[in-house]
């Protein structure tokens, strides 16, 4: 035996016009922090599966952000913390330059062996050039 469905349409909801526009739940960034003028910020992770990385961060240069003397923290689930922390731009920009050379060496070196019949794009010398910013 077999149904039918029923072509009744849902009653339209007494309220609603009466509520405010709908947020999706994967519209907005839970972790989403101010930014502060010539810093850049980063939630890092810290738990028992993450030992030491605060620490390192701080030998870093890294600062916990704080408001009223208290971290800005957000939980991260299994027994992890999700920690904001700050550094000034000269040290992120230096670092970030830092793995980009680290980056493109390793690229170099995995593609100094190409042979003759090798695609090399037009202009180019090699397959990667470097290009520091």
């Amino acid at each position: 035996m077999t149904q039918q469905r029923s072509n009744t349409k849902t009653p339209e909801r007494t309220n609603e016009a009466k509520k405010p526009p709908r947020i999706k739940m994967n519209s907005g960034n839970k972790l989403a922090a101010p930014k502060r003028e010539g810093y850049q910020r980063y939630w890092a992770i810290t738990g028992p599966d993450h030992p030491g990385k605060l620490e390192q961060m701080q030998a870093a240069y890294w600062d916990f952000v704080e408001v009223d003397g208290k971290r800005i923290e957000q939980a991260a689930g299994k027994g992890n913390t999700h920690v904001l922390m700050e550094i000034e731009q000269r040290y992120y920009d230096e670092d970030m330059q830092d793995q980009q050379k680290r980056a493109i060496d390793a690229t170099q070196k995995n593609t100094q062996a190409l042979g003759d019949s090798e695609y090399v794009p037009l202009g180019q010398k090699n397959v990667v050039e470097r290009e520091i910013i």
